[in-house]
């Protein structure tokens, strides 16, 4: 157990008399605030970066002269090595300490953007992408383990809201700021801000106090780490290219390696996912669920979004980073309120409510989107959105960090990052799989602006439906014990 573990250990099992917390010490305020600060410093230039790429797309497809599937496909490279890394990562902070991974992945982003400014191909610029997805999953797991492991559940909701809060600071400013940069310093200059931006919170987390590792003596399961990866990959590689020959075969293999996986895990003494947390806690389980549902629902929302404002608008990318600021805006807004109010009120029926939001807005994309929608429309569809998601995340995200012991805080940020990360991923292979059948081979051309147009409807009356499920799935998980 480290000792930020046994710090959350003491917070919540050494009360004072009449129910108040012993007074923390000059040190660990500062640890607290050191550790607090370089989480939102990360998540707010991590995530710019991570969303304005979207913008850079079509820049990046007229040099490359990259297929609609590509584009797709390039999208999907950084979340897809995200997700197939995510467990190994978790477990992995828990065998060499949290900090120590924080610091691997800080550097390893900044390595790899450098590499994704000077790359010369579509496939160099696909590789630095997807090691640069290796450091952005090392450090946004393990950060926000920190975070809840030095705050006290009095607490919990109102610090995750203000880190889920900075995520979205980063995606309010980064389609405005990657839109100019784009525009007036070419798409490769995306990658030289990541490369700046990531060096306050490397210089933060060096003043952090390393913790030491919770489970030393225990050893990464490298078979079920194996099943992990191979599994993951196979199986999002295989429905992001279904028309392909052999996408069938691979995700067919995909999805038997990881149910020989969660099968190994659930008798394994130290499973590199610990999946025994589904079984162990019902509040755990289906808030899980609901977060897998609502990332599946929403992630396309700002692909397609950005996509349609620079094709069939014609917007320039600093026009539609202006564009796409609603629905982030708002989030970063009303997420903090969100957060404070989960501390007092059933987190449960807050995420509900902010899945019924998002549905609707899916709905009013799904009617409105065309070649000539009234601008106001889509600006209020992308905030009502950005309402949704407010009121969903943090609250969501403080019953799942509360319905696990302090002990077990690595693994259950762990599965947050799995389950955002598998949706995010599960829509934009549908989204890219839709486009190939939709739109067809070959560039999106002006020709091809109406079949992009009915294959972004599609996507939004398939997401609609899921997110009714997301909402059954969030009332299902019950109160609080």
């Amino acid at each position: 157990m480290t000792s930020l573990d046994k710090s959350s250990v003491r917070l919540e099992k050494e009360s004072l008399p009449g129910g108040f917390l012993p007074e923390p010490d000059a040190g660990q305020i500062r640890q607290r605030k050191l550790i607090l600060w370089t989480s939102i410093a990360s998540n707010i230039l991590g995530n710019s970066g991570l969303v304005g790429f979207n913008v850079a797309l079509p820049a990046i497809q007229k040099e490359m002269g990259l297929t609609a599937a590509e584009v797709g496909f390039l999208a999907l490279s950084t979340m897809l090595v995200m997700a197939m890394a995510s467990a190994p990562v978790a477990r992995l902070s828990d065998l060499f300490g949290r900090h120590r991974l924080t610091v691997i992945g800080l550097w390893v982003t900044i390595i790899t953007s450098a590499a994704a400014a000077l790359s010369f191909s579509y496939g160099s610029l696909f590789a630095a992408r997807a090691l640069n997805g290796l450091g952005l999953v090392t450090f946004f797991t393990t950060i926000t383990t920190l975070v809840t492991a030095v705050y006290p559940p009095s607490e919990r909701g109102k610090v995750l809201g203000l880190v889920i809060s900075s995520v979205y600071i980063g995606l309010s400013i980064g389609p405005l700021l990657v839109g100019f940069l784009v525009q007036y310093l070419g798409w490769r200059s995306l990658f030289w801000f990541t490369v700046v931006g990531m060096i306050p919170p490397l210089f933060l987390i060096y003043l952090v106090k390393p913790d030491l590792p919770p489970t030393p003596d225990e050893k990464l399961d490298r078979q079920g780490a194996l099943l992990w990866i191979i599994g993951l990959g196979l199986g999002f590689t295989g429905l992001a290219r279904l028309r392909m020959p052999m996408a069938v075969p691979a995700l067919i293999v995909g999805l038997v390696l990881v149910a020989i996986f969660i099968f190994r895990s659930a008798k394994s003494k130290n499973p590199v996912l610990d999946i025994r947390l589904f079984s162990d806690s019902r509040r755990f389980s289906f808030s899980s669920l609901a977060a897998f549902i609502s990332y599946l629902s929403s992630t396309s929302i700002t692909f397609l979004m950005s996509l349609y404002l620079q094709y069939s608008r014609g917007l320039s990318p600093a026009e539609a980073g202006m564009f796409l600021m609603a629905q982030p805006v708002v989030q970063a807004l009303l997420t903090p309120l969100s957060g404070k109010l989960s501390d007092r009120v059933d987190a449960g029926k807050l995420a509900s409510l902010g899945l019924g939001v998002i549905m609707v807005a899916i709905v009013i994309f799904a009617n409105i989107i065309s070649s000539d929608t009234n601008a106001i429309l889509l600006i209020g569809a992308m905030a009502l959105a950005g309402a949704g998601f407010a009121l969903f995340s943090a609250p969501n995200s403080n019953a799942i960090m509360s319905s696990v012991p302090p002990v077990r805080l690595g693994q259950a940020s762990g599965m947050i990052t799995v389950t955002r990360l598998c949706g995010q991923i599960s829509s934009l292979a549908l989204t890219t799989v839709i486009f190939d059948v939709i739109i067809g081979p070959g560039e999106i051309t002006p020709e091809k602006y109406p079949a992009f147009i009915s294959a972004s409807k599609i996507c939004f009356w398939i997401f609609a439906p899921l997110c009714l499920t997301g909402i059954l799935a969030s009332l299902a998980r019950g109160r609080k014990n």
